[in-house]
Formats: structure tokens, sequence, C-alpha cells
């Protein structure tokens, strides 16, 4: 789920969403400008649903969104893209149909910044499957991992066919089951956990209380990654944030530039190790293979971690095309 930026002053105390693209990252301004056609859409329709629920019709007629009713999920397009609304102001997922396993919305790139820590991971699961855009994703561009989503929502899943769903193998797997029970009852392990659950009130209380991410803990392999996306105001994230530093040892958190999404990252062991030089050949080689700028991902954690830091780190410069001397041993210190 992501947040607009697009609404004005009057919608202010409203959650709002879907993301302006973040080009840096995605590298394809006609995809950029459509998905900003088509939020600027979601924010009009919006701004029309927000005025009749306080105000009511003004003509006879009545209101296509009323008969419609708001229950996710809703399958809305526009052009070229297809999206799976929570309601009309949560986007859960937005599929290029033209590359339906694209990462279109920017969170969700930022998610895929696990790969710095562990590039081959031999097992993922997703909590929140959504349209599919992380499953799709993992599936097509990392060949030898297993991955496991889990949704609660029998009818999100079975609009699965609609965003061009892989079907299940012998390393897809779709269960439909409470997320938190899923984690706490099963007895498997994973190398990267991604939580990406929402339903059309927000993050539910179960996927983002202390006992959730005690056992996210314990699931995870050794040198095993938390990824979480959140989307609301900033002081239910703080609070969130407090749970997660509270289970891990080490967490970077990642601000969407336009609007609400944060990302985190929280790692099971206290500093997982990986020397620069080192982070600047796997860069080199997973921009190779990936339609995602690594580097820039790459830049955007490291600049989060000197800014964590206490006491300042010196370096000749921090961008992946000079040269370093600067150890991540040395940045993983922050916490």
């Amino acid at each position: 789920m992501t947040d607009r930026s697009g609404a004005g002053p009057e919608a202010e105390g409203d959650m709002a969403c879907g993301p302006k693209a973040d080009l840096d990252l995605f590298g394809d301004d006609r995809a950029g400008i459509e998905l900003d056609h088509f939020l600027d859409h979601l924010d009009d329709i919006d701004r029309d649903q927000r005025h009749f629920e306080r105000y009511g019709s003004d003509g006879d007629d009545p209101d296509p969104m009323e008969q419609g009713g708001l229950d996710a999920p809703l399958v809305f397009e526009l052009g070229n893209i297809r999206s799976l609304l929570a309601n009309w102001a949560f986007v859960q997922s937005a599929m290029s149909l033209d590359d339906p396993d694209r990462l279109m919305l920017d969170y969700t790139r930022q998610m895929m910044g696990f790969l710095l820590f562990n590039p081959s991971p031999e097992a993922i699961e997703i909590i929140g499957l959504g349209g599919g855009s992380l499953a799709k994703y993992c599936y097509r561009h990392l060949p030898e991992t297993a991955i496991t989503a889990v949704e609660i929502d029998p009818e999100i899943i079975a609009v699965g066919e609609q965003f061009f769903m892989p079907p299940e193998d012998d390393r897809f797997e779709i269960i439909c089951d409470d997320g938190a029970e899923f984690v706490r009852r099963d007895t498997g392990n994973c190398d990267v956990l991604l939580v990406d659950g929402f339903d059309k009130d927000g993050q539910p209380a179960q996927l983002c209380s202390l006992e959730f991410y005690r056992d996210c803990r314990s699931r995870l392999n050794p040198g095993g990654v938390l990824v979480v996306n959140l989307c609301d105001h900033l002081w239910k994230q703080a609070a969130i944030l407090s749970r997660i530093r509270a289970c891990f040892g080490t967490v970077i958190d990642l601000s969407a530039k336009i609007g609400m999404n944060r990302v985190l990252f929280a790692f099971k062991d206290e500093r997982p190790g990986l020397d620069h030089r080192e982070l600047q050949k796997l860069v080199r080689d997973l921009d190779h293979v990936h339609p995602i700028s690594f580097s820039s991902l790459a830049n955007e954690i490291l600049n989060r971690i000197k800014s964590l830091d206490p006491s300042p780190v010196t370096a000749a410069g921090h961008d992946f095309d000079a040269s370093h001397s600067l150890s991540m041993a040395q940045l993983w210190s922050v916490d």
C-alpha cells in the first residue's frame, strides 16, 4: 500500500494514497508520467467522494460511487495502469499492462533494497499479497528463490489473475491466512520477510504489534532481513519504529520522497558486515540484471545510515561513481 501525495489543502487530515513515481529509481519518463496521471485521476475521485460523504449529492441521481460501494478489492484501470484499491484513499498495487512485473510504486522498489544485504536469498516470505507486485518481481528476477505470499483476504487472492499472478509451483505458494498468525504458528523459516499488509482501514493492529515483530525475528534465519512498509501518520510510524527497534539490533528507515510511505530494514544480526568495495561490486552486478537502480538505492541507504550516526564519518565521498575506503562496518555503528 502506498500513500497518495496529490491531495490539496481541502484534504488535510484525510489519509490519501498513491505517490508520485521516483524517476531516479525507475528510469522511465513515460511510465512516470502515466503513473502521475493515474494518481491525479484518483485524487479527483477521492475529492468527489469526500465531498459526497460530507454534503451528499447535489442532484437527484444516486451517486455512482455510493451504488458501487467502497469495499475492497476494487480493481481500477486507467490507460496502461491497472490498480488494486483498498478504497479510493488507498492504492494497494499499481501495474503496467505492458510490463506486469515492473515495480511501479516507489516504496516497492525501496523494499527490494534487501538484495544489497542478501543478493541470493533461498526463501522469501511476503505478508500481504495485494496485487502481487513484490511477489511477481521476485518470482521473475530471483529464479533460485522460493517465495511464499500470505494474504488474509480470499477476495484479494481471487483477483490475482487480473494482475497476471504466476501460477503456484514448487517455488511459489500463496497461503490464505492471517499474516501474524502464520508467522507465529508456522514452523518454517526464511531469509527475507517482507511485510506489506493493509486493509481498507490501514495497517491491521496485529501486523504492527511488539509480539508480531518478535515472531518475525524468531522466524528469520541467521543474517535475515525484515522489510516493513509503513503508510500512516508520522506519530503512528514512530510508535511502530520503536517496537521494531526493541526487537532488532539494527534498523534503517527510508522515507518516501513524497507522501507518507516509510520503508524499514531490520536485521536479525546486530551488524551485518559488508565491505564497501564488495558493496560496489554487488551494486554493479545487481544493476546489470535488475530494472531498478541499485546504485540509487545503495546511496539512499548509506546516506540514511550516515545521517543517523552520532559521530561524524569522514570519507572522500559516498557516490558509487567515486572510490571509497569506508567500510560498511563503520557505517553500521549507528544503532
